[in-house]
């Protein structure tokens, strides 16, 4: 019998997801044969849900192996003892181990009941011998202990699921069997009782199960609890769902990317209202990228991470669009509900990030730092830039911190460079120019045409031992265009090329009428007087101004 399952909200496309990832067990979506891939569905028959206890486990497992980690460190210990003096060392990572074990709880009642010791001040042999006996215990109880590993999992880690089935802190049996027993024996061999009276609220496909909900006994976050009754037509919390959704919701965590920071574990889905196949390959992204970069998330936070994950996304896909995305982060440690960040972002905004990406890329990953804090001005790009308030504001703002970043002892540490603050000029311009405004953009050429004009001016302060003027006329110039007072930075260039006998550059007095390209030549200025010619980067966008 086939069962059909469609795309939803977020947590039950985790759900979908998740089921996938158990079901398909690390076989290759687009050539396996277990799961029909609908455009927004998934089709399956009741018969391949046969084996469904055994890799639900496993996968529950692969996210919390503490058993096989236990007796791995175990075995490396009893090597390590055997071939290498009994140093502090070594003694301290018995110590440690002998740690691991007290706070594995199944695991300590057996080695109690064992009456399994070791000394206060141990030696070789004392170690040798605990360490051994330890891991003959793992090895000879690991099927309980993996049971136990996957409840902990699932009931405490994640706090994802409830505790419903086996998760019932009540429950002493074989969770295995238990789930079995609730779960896919019941759907394989038909023989859960059927709601005759409602059908299932979520899927509307299948008659509910006779008396189950969802409530916070199948997921923590969004069940109704009897004690939610007032917000409930005729004081009713219930429900109703059928074998099949109930099965979907038990999956959710395989479908979520989790990331530990400090002792706070946390979980990420990215929901796309597409189809299963790119849903399921964008999180497989998303999980693969997080792998790559353990450390990104301590540093950058989710929406910067985010941003990264979207300019990837957006080189990777041919039709240049990612509509309604949205990025979920639980941390329910915390008993916060699930963050959403939602984005949208047109074609035309897709095709402008995919055209403009080297420049894009280039910018990523800068950042600001302060004594207790950290800006990353490429995620406020970002954000400006799909949610239309991007403007030469923000540009201004970088310019001074990096500005103020370049005063001695500065408390400001940034990797801005005169260069890097340019690419963020010539994104702002088209973004302003194209996008918002719908006007016609000036060769680009033009923008570091006025880069090197400033790098000119710079030589000739260089030269006459004046380069105390150059930051201070770098301020009263932004601080002009931050305004759009066109006279006061036109003033200030007038005299300050007067003064050395040199030429206005013409391109200031040719835009002088549009502030769209006045301010991105005018920034572009200044980014050359504050540049330098020793910037590698620099002179490689030398090279493409003169091919063009």
């Amino acid at each position: 019998m086939k069962e059909r399952v469609y795309l939803g909200d977020w947590a039950y496309n985790a759900g979908i997801i998740g089921f996938i990832d158990i079901m398909l067990d690390g076989k290759d979506i687009t050539s396996q044969n277990i799961i029909t891939i609908g455009p927004n569905y998934i089709e399956f028959d009741r018969n391949s849900l046969q084996g469904f206890s055994d890799k639900f486990f496993k996968k529950a497992y692969q996210r919390y192996p503490r058993t096989d980690e236990l007796i791995d460190l175990g075995n490396k210990l009893l090597q390590r003892l055997e071939n290498n003096d009994f140093d502090k060392n070594l003694k301290q990572e018995v110590s440690n181990f002998k740690k691991r074990v007290e706070g594995f709880s199944k695991l300590k009642q057996l080695v109690d009941s064992r009456k399994l010791t070791l000394p206060r001040n141990f030696n070789k042999t004392d170690a040798e011998q605990y360490v051994s006996q330890i891991t003959d215990l793992l090895n000879a109880n690991k099927q309980g202990l993996i049971e136990d590993n996957v409840k902990t999992y699932l009931k405490n880690a994640s706090s994802i699921c409830g505790d419903r089935s086996f998760l019932n802190r009540n429950f002493k049996g074989e969770l295995k069997k238990k789930f079995f027993d609730d779960f896919e024996g019941p759907i394989v061999n038909q023989t859960n009782r059927q709601d005759k009276n409602h059908d299932c609220i979520f899927c509307g496909l299948r008659p509910a199960k006779k008396d189950a909900l969802l409530d916070t006994g199948l997921v923590s976050f969004l069940g109704a609890n009897k004690d939610n009754k007032n917000f409930f037509w005729n004081f009713k919390p219930q429900l109703p769902i059928c074998e099949i959704c109930e099965l979907i919701y038990f999956c959710i965590f395989a479908g979520l990317t989790e990331f530990r920071i400090g002792q706070t574990k946390k979980f990420y889905f990215v929901d796309r209202n597409t189809s299963v196949l790119e849903l399921y390959q964008t999180n497989k992204l998303f999980m693969e990228m997080m792998s790559r970069e353990e450390n990104i998330l301590k540093e950058k936070g989710i929406l910067n991470f985010i941003n990264d994950y979207l300019l990837l996304k957006l080189k990777e896909e041919s039709k240049f669009r990612l509509a309604n995305i949205m990025f979920i982060e639980i941390d329910l440690t915390s008993s916060v509900t699930p963050k959403l960040y939602g984005f949208s972002i047109t074609k035309q905004k897709a095709e402008f990030i995919n055209s403009n990406f080297d420049i894009f890329k280039k910018i990523a990953g800068s950042f600001i730092k302060f004594k207790d804090n950290n800006i990353y001005p490429f995620s406020e790009f970002m954000q400006k830039f799909m949610n239309n308030t991007l403007s030469f504001q923000f540009l201004s703002f970088l310019e001074g911190e990096y500005l103020s970043s370049q005063k001695p002892n500065s408390k400001i540490n940034t990797n801005l460079s005169p260069y890097r603050l340019q690419m963020y000029n010539i994104l702002t311009y088209k973004y302003l120019k194209s996008i918002k405004r719908g006007g016609e953009l000036m060769d680009e050429k033009w923008l570091w045409k006025m880069y090197f004009f400033g790098q000119e001016l710079k030589k000739k302060f260089l030269s006459s031992k004046a380069e105390n003027k150059i930051t201070s006329l770098a301020y009263r110039l932004i601080s002009a265009l931050r305004i759009g007072d066109v006279n006061t930075f036109m003033n200030l260039i007038i005299r300050t090329y007067m003064s050395y006998n040199m030429e206005v550059p013409a391109l200031f007095v040719s835009c002088i009428n549009d502030r769209d390209n006045f301010c991105a030549l005018g920034y572009s200025f200044v980014n050359g007087l504050l540049g330098s010619e020793k910037d590698e980067k620099v002179e490689n966008s030398e090279e493409v101004v003169g091919n063009e």
